[in-house]
């Protein structure tokens, strides 16, 4: 049977617009490698949802003077088109608010969680703030991360990744009134990992996963894994399901794990098979895949997986890949100071494909990363309006001249050196750097991009030398076959031009994107007919 697999990316805060730094990490790496192991024929289902209970919304709504759904619906609308202009939207994309099953499976989870004995209650020290009258979590807490002294807000510190809950964090202020909280005795469910310690060092062995998050997650071990609490005392979220914890909620970094496994179901039921989601999440030969910025270690390397034993019966995260935070011309991207290019308005002056591939080529992923509009704009009209459109331009004119528009018949052992082997070598090159155990978007499009280069330089040395004869043939069959390659490989990074080149390549429409190219299987047959031109499909920013 061939191995299934299961895609997932952190689940934004629909507390605003998604920006470009938020589009070049998970969600990209999730769409890319969702759209590579189609291409190769294995079973994948990417799935996806909006974090609409995190506290982030209500605060947000206090500022915009609307309550908190109103707020989480706009603004999950809002993401959902900013990742549609991108061809980014999952399988399935679910909405907590709109789809009731996600709170159910919060809830029936939890209470098995619960009768596993895996969640106990505790009394905590948690910040309060007396002016405001109540106790302060996360969004409403804001100082210094104790571990790092970076400005964090009152979960998790988006620098170091280390949690600030129960401890609290220093110089802590209410964000609401300023005032500095004291701390207060509440009652807290709480997950005390220590018992999971064993079971996630070995699911921490030999994994794949980037440096970084491996040294997170064994120096967490190293120094003692700590209890979470997972409950809060609020009105905006998922009630606890117990009885004399009413005016409590589950936190959404412990429910997260399950949005995932109710998105799962909500693609289940789409595809008429309610009960899929339950073999692909306890099939142990599923591979998991968790696309995360670095600052969701916690939850999804080390909460999440024990919660997934806890519960017995699960698989856990085969593959975590994260990335760092990608940064605005040297600053960070800040929706308060305004400090942003946001998707949904970029994306319809600038061509989703190439927003995609520069996106790739500059990933922040094992270090910080920058967009630069000037250097986005050379990479599109110097690399894709230029060399690219020229190279397809100029062959199509050529195959119209020479061949009437027919791929030409010519020996393989003909075709020009440099050309051939750029056809021989692309598809595993490119595979090597999507696989999920090596992934890299950053290798991957720069492949693609000096293949580009290599391409138009080719076939502009042939223009200023012709070769003679049925020598032409030759050349045109091995550039037409180089482009029919490099449009399969490219597709995963851009969809709509590698289906562009698809068509004009005489090829039938795909369901699912451009099947991988077979080691010495020609990708266009000679005697195909073909387009008579190949007109721009990248252009320029206004």
């Amino acid at each position: 049977m061939t191995q299934r697999f299961l895609i997932t990316c952190a689940p934004p805060n629909p507390n605003g617009d998604l920006h470009l730094g938020h589009l070049s990490g998970p969600f990209l790496g999730a769409d890319v490698l969702r759209r590579y192991l189609a291409a190769r024929g294995r079973p994948v289902t990417y799935v996806a949802y909006t974090d609409d209970h995190s506290i982030y919304v209500p605060r947000r709504g206090g500022e915009l003077g609307l309550a908190a759904r109103p707020t989480a619906h706009h603004y999950t609308r809002r993401i959902e088109q900013a990742l549609a202009l991108a061809g980014l939207l999952p399988d399935h994309y679910a909405h907590p608010h709109r789809d009731p099953v996600h709170d159910q499976f919060v809830q029936d989870h939890f209470l098995q969680l619960w009768k596993n004995e895996v969640i106990v209650e505790r009394e905590l020290p948690t910040p309060y703030c007396a002016s405001c009258d109540h106790f302060l979590y996360e969004a409403y807490l804001r100082g210094s991360c104790r571990f790092c002294r970076a400005p964090s807000d009152g979960t998790y510190c988006e620098e170091c990744g280390y949690a600030q809950d129960p401890e609290g964090l220093l110089d802590a202020r209410c964000v609401t009134c300023g005032s500095t909280p004291h701390n207060r005795p509440s009652r807290r469910l709480v997950v005390p990992l220590a018992p999971f310690a064993e079971r996630l060092a070995t699911l921490y062995a030999n994994s794949p996963w980037r440096q970084r998050v491996l040294d997170f997650v064994t120096g967490l071990l190293e120094h003692g894994l700590p209890d979470v609490p997972i409950s809060r005392q609020a009105d905006y979220g998922i009630p606890v399901p117990l009885d004399g914890w009413q005016g409590h909620i589950l936190d959404t970094w412990f429910s997260g794990i399950f949005g995932y496994i109710a998105a799962t179901a909500g693609h289940s039921s789409a595809v008429g098979d309610p009960d899929l989601w339950r073999e692909v999440w306890q099939d142990p030969d599923t591979v998991l895949v968790n696309f995360i910025g670095f600052d969701c270690s916690f939850s999804h390397a080390v909460l999440w997986p024990a919660l997934l034993l806890g519960l017995g019966g699960y698989i856990t995260p085969r593959h975590v890949i994260s990335n760092e935070f990608y940064s605005l011309e040297g600053q960070k991207f800040s929706t308060s100071r305004g400090h942003a290019i946001w998707g949904s308005e970029f994306l319809r002056e600038a061509d989703p494909d190439a927003v995609r591939l520069y996106l790739a080529l500059t990933n922040p992923e094992e270090e910080k990363s920058d967009f630069q509009p000037a250097d986005f704009d050379r990479t599109v009209n110097d690399v894709l309006a230029g060399r690219l459109e020229q190279w397809t331009g100029t062959l199509f004119d050529l195959l119209a001249r020479e061949t009437h528009s027919t791929v030409p018949r010519a020996d393989r052992a003909d075709w020009p050196v440099a050309v051939r082997a750029l056809v021989d070598e692309l598809p595993s090159t490119v595979a090597r750097s999507l696989e999920p155990g090596s992934f890299s978007l950053r290798t991957a499009a720069r492949h693609v991009l000096d293949a580009i280069e290599t391409a138009a330089r080719e076939l502009r040395r042939h223009q200023e030398s012709p070769e003679p004869g049925e020598q032409v043939h030759a050349v045109l069959a091995a550039h037409t076959e180089l482009l029919g390659v490099l449009s399969a490989v490219a597709a995963p990074l851009a969809p709509h031009w590698a289906e562009q080149v698809r068509r004009r390549l005489g090829a039938p429409p795909a369901l699912d994107g451009i099947p991988w190219p077979e080691p010495g299987r020609l990708t266009v047959a000679a005697g195909t007919p073909l387009a008579s031109h190949f007109p721009p499909v990248f252009r320029a920013r206004p």
